[in-house]
Formats: structure tokens, C-alpha cells, sequence
């Protein structure tokens, strides 16, 4: 049985569905937590590395990056293949926190429901911020983009993928441009749909990905 449908109590029917319930979200990836990784692996799961990708170029040495839903800590290790950063992560999941931080790749973890704000995060902290996987359990992106606009400083980037059904019963384009509007941040780069899970054939083909860049204000 594939891993997002197994029963969890308190938990969530599957990884396709999601939820924006705190508790059935920690519940879930806390009981994940130990196969996370070999799951993810398993089922071709390039997001993280993706995403450091485009993140990259737009960073300085030794940058201050805020890992928004670092979950067992994958995008760390992947922005570790493109220089060295001081790198914090924010999650949901005590469970898997642990996990990142037996990886080494961050200075501080923080355990937070994201749909809490203000982030337990001080003012123009960071220098960007990232985010994968996530929006899906989000049930406010909007309110989580504004409060991430005033942790990162002004010219500061934020990178955040979301999945394509999401992203257009969300219209997620219009969300960009609001902010975009009221002068928090200007659209970098919005990628074509990528596979996101191949081979997992929840997802297979019928839900993509897209990653988007964007500049602080």
C-alpha cells in the first residue's frame, strides 16, 4: 500500500487530497517521518533540487535562508550543492524536525503551524526564503506570502512551488499579482508545470508543479 494511503489517527485520507487542519497535518507527517525520505526518493521526487536551482543564482555567499515546511530537512541538502548558507527551518512536524536536524544542514528549527502569524520570525531576517511542498496544506497562502515579505529583507527572494489543480482553483496567478499590485514583491519567474511525483501514480502525470521567484519590495 502506497505510503499516502495508509490510515493515520487524527491523520489526513491521502497526499493527493491533503488538509489544512494543523492537527491532522502533524499527525501525518510525524507518523511519515522515518520513511519520508526513501519514500520521496522512491517516487523521483526532484522539487527540492529544483527549486535550489532557481534559488541559487540569486543568492550571495553565506546568505541567511528561511526553509518554509523543511519537514526531514531536503531542500537544505539541496541548496548545500551550490554553496555554503545559513540556512533555518520552520515546520509543523516535531517528528520531522528531528530528523533535519540530525542532517546538520541548519542552524535553527523552529516548530510552527505556518498558518499561525505573525512567524515566530523577526523583521527583515533573511535574505530569502523557500518553500516546497507546502502550499498545499495552506489554507491563507496570501496571509503566509505578506507576513514572509516582511521576514525577508527588501531585495530579498521567495522562491515556493504549488501544484497545478491547486494552483488554478486558487488562481494562483492572481495571487501573485495582488502582491504584486500592492508593492511587496515583483514576479521573477514562473515556471511551465514540471512533474512533481512520476512515480507515484496518484500524481503521475494528472498534477504538475510550478515553481515561482520572487523579489521582496
Amino acid at each position: 500500500m502506497a505510503q499516502d494511503d495508509k490510515s493515520r489517527s487524527g491523520g489526513f485520507p491521502s497526499l493527493k487530497a491533503g488538509s489544512t487542519d494543523p492537527d491532522a497535518i502533524a499527525d501525518y507527517y510525524d507518523d511519515w517521518a522515518k520513511t519520508y525520505d526513501e519514500t520521496l526518493a522512491a517516487w523521483d521526487y526532484q522539487a527540492p533540487k529544483d527549486a535550489a536551482a532557481l534559488l541559487a543564482p540569486h543568492l550571495a555567499p553565506m546568505a541567511h535562508i528561511l526553509d518554509v515546511g523543511c519537514g526531514t530537512g531536503l531542500v537544505a541538502d539541496a541548496l548545500s550543492r551550490f554553496g555554503e548558507f545559513h540556512i533555518d527551518g520552520i515546520d509543523i512536524s516535531a517528528e520531522s524536525l528531528k530528523l533535519a536536524e540530525t542532517r546538520g544542514g541548519y542552524e535553527k528549527l523552529v516548530c510552527h503551524d505556518l498558518q499561525k502569524h505573525p512567524l515566530p520570525l523577526e523583521d527583515d531576517s533573511y535574505d530569502a526564503a523557500i518553500s516546497v511542498g507546502v502550499l498545499t496544506y495552506i489554507a491563507d497562502a496570501e496571509a503566509l506570502f505578506r507576513d514572509l515579505c516582511r521576514c525577508v529583507r527588501t531585495g530579498g527572494v521567495i522562491a515556493f512551488t504549488q501544484r497545478t489543480d491547486r494552483w488554478e482553483s486558487l488562481d494562483f496567478a492572481a495571487l501573485i499579482g495582488l502582491l504584486e499590485s500592492d508593492g511587496l514583491w515583483t514576479a521573477l519567474h514562473i515556471s511551465e508545470p514540471r512533474r512533481y511525483l512520476p512515480e507515484n501514480e496518484d500524481f503521475a502525470d494528472e498534477i504538475r508543479i510550478i515553481h515561482t521567484l520572487c523579489r521582496v519590495a
